[in-house]
């Protein structure tokens, strides 16, 4: 199984219905990509760092479908036009967790 996480933190001057806006697309993510599972999307609570506002993680049985969400037209598309101008700045990562069979 793979996890991708992304965490995030939005530019100061997105407005809070700018920042909904980008939130409830992520939100859609899952219903246009079968492959995605365990979608979460939240904001940070943490009390020990803050670095980021936001994060999601989703799993994916295999990095074949991962690699085929990050390089299709809608996610690049989503992240180069409601994305990246929104967002000051960003983590990624991606692991593979061992199957425990």
């Amino acid at each position: 199984m793979i996890k991708h996480f992304v965490a995030f933190r939005f530019k100061p001057e997105v407005p809070p219905d700018e920042q909904a806006r980008v939130l409830d697309e992520l939100n859609e993510f899952p219903s246009r990509f079968p492959a995605m599972k365990n979608w979460s999307l939240g904001r940070n609570i943490s009390r020990r760092d803050d670095t980021f506002s936001h994060a999601f993680v989703v799993e994916f049985d295999r990095e074949d479908e991962l690699l085929s969400y990050l390089n299709s037209e809608e996610h690049e598309q989503f992240v180069a036009t409601h994305f990246r101008p929104f967002v000051a700045t960003r983590g990624i990562v991606s692991l593979e967790i061992p199957d425990p069979r």
